[in-house]
């Protein structure tokens, strides 16, 4: 036996339900009814024996046509899964329909389910129209106002676009059939990239013809983008339900297929009109830099005489410079000359006294001066001799005088003994 924790076992009983009862109608009284302030339903669907608990989101509440209440009988569309809070099984709404129809709308809510089972109502497999189609079909009654109607705006609105129609009826028995019949026409012909199915209103039985299943699942497989505009806004058709746009009336449909001609005209003019004062400013701001550039453009001999012009001012300009600064120059040459000339016979003065000081310094300390005294000066070979040891044997002796020079040998010198004279001294 296998083992599970809650969640795990929530988990398993919850894909379970989802795998067996993808879609279900379920019929019953609401026994109650209670709308939270976040815009979600919650409902307890009951009969004679059970009860059942439901949930309407906010937004499918908000998108039913009959609002329901306490005591109503109804058949509710949607899917059963687990709440995993509390473990328990309920009802998540897709589609809330008065019971009294019967066992038609028993029928009609089965063939939603499964289309819806199927996937075939999935939001996600809605596809975009062409903004700007070449070619429309249409399926309608030829000897309708809807066809009409629907000729009148698309000739107001896009008239380049061709409207491609293909009869059928779309009331009765045959209805169905016949209307599959012109679809297959359309798809066969190959040029409509869009394709329209229309009526006006009705009662529930006249929208009968648009409830069959089988052209519900040819519809929903149609190779280009479907438009259903069957009935008005009260009504809920199969074919509203898998078509990719669905608009109430026949006006509606092809104001949403076909582009607004007048007002794309309008904005064309608009921007023509912008795109012309933008050139228009353009233009002027382009003339005026040129102006601009032209008035500084020169022609090279202006130019050139200029140029000559501006080296004549500088010429003349720098001879001036030139003739200032050679005036200052002499005029500071003449002050330095004469100041020069002032300082000379001053300096000449100072300077005798200084040669005479000088003179009478050397005077004084002058050798010359003490020969002049009476005394000699003996050399030899230029060197004063200033003790007798110093002269040798022979040597000649140069003496000087205050006024002349003698010359004497020596009789005696330092390497040999001297003979005395008669007067006892020796020579």
């Amino acid at each position: 036996m296998q083992r599970y924790s809650v969640t795990g076992l929530v988990q398993e009983v919850d894909a379970l339900l989802r795998a067996r009862f993808p879609g279900v109608v379920v019929e019953g009284e609401i026994a109650e009814l209670n709308v939270a302030g976040s815009g979600h339903a919650f409902l307890q669907l009951t009969d004679e024996q059970s009860r059942v608990s439901a949930v309407a989101w906010s937004t499918v509440w908000r998108a039913l046509r009959h609002r329901p209440k306490v005591g109503d009988k109804v058949l509710v569309t949607g899917r059963l899964s687990i709440y995993g809070a509390r473990g328990t099984f309920q009802l998540y709404v897709r589609d809330i329909r008065p019971a009294g129809l019967g066992g038609l709308a028993r029928e009609l809510a089965e063939r939603r389910a499964r289309l819806e089972a199927e996937g075939l109502l999935d939001s996600r497999r809605k596809r975009p129209l062409p903004a700007f189609p070449q070619h429309v079909g249409v399926v309608t009654a030829l000897t309708g106002a809807a066809l009409q109607d629907f000729l009148r705006v698309s000739g107001e609105r896009w008239p380049a676009t061709r409207v491609l129609v293909a009869g059928a009826l779309v009331q009765g028995r045959q209805a169905p059939a016949d209307i599959l019949r012109a679809v297959e026409l359309l798809l066969e012909d190959g040029r409509a990239e869009i394709l329209v199915i229309t009526r006006g209103g009705g009662s529930a039985q006249d929208l009968m013809a648009f409830q069959d299943e089988q052209l519900a699942r040819i519809l929903a497989h149609s190779p280009i983008p479907m438009v259903s505009a069957v009935g008005h806004e009260i009504d809920t058709t199969l074919c509203d339900l898998v078509a990719d746009v669905v608009v109430p009336t026949p006006t509606a449909a092809a104001v949403r297929t076909l582009p607004d001609g007048p007002a794309l005209s309008a904005r064309v003019e608009d921007w023509q009109l912008r795109l012309e004062h933008a050139w228009l400013r353009t233009l002027r701001q382009r003339r005026e830099r040129v102006g601009s550039l032209a008035d500084r453009l020169q022609h090279p001999e202006r130019r050139l005489a200029r140029i000559r012009l501006s080296a004549q001012q500088a010429q003349e300009r720098l001879e001036r410079l030139l003739g200032a600064r050679v005036g200052r120059a002499r005029q500071a040459v003449s002050a330095l000359e004469r100041r020069l000339h002032a300082l000379i016979p001053h300096r000449l003065q100072r300077s005798r006294r200084q040669l005479v000081a000088a003179q009478a310094t050397l005077d004084a300390l002058s050798p010359l001066a003490v020969l002049e005294r009476g005394f000699a000066v003996v050399s030899v070979e230029e060197r004063i001799i200033r003790a007798p040891d110093q002269v040798p044997f022979g040597a000649t002796l140069q003496i000087r005088l205050a006024e002349g020079m003698l010359r004497a040998r020596a009789l005696r010198g330092s390497s040999t003994p001297g003979r005395e004279d008669e007067d006892g001294q020796g020579t």
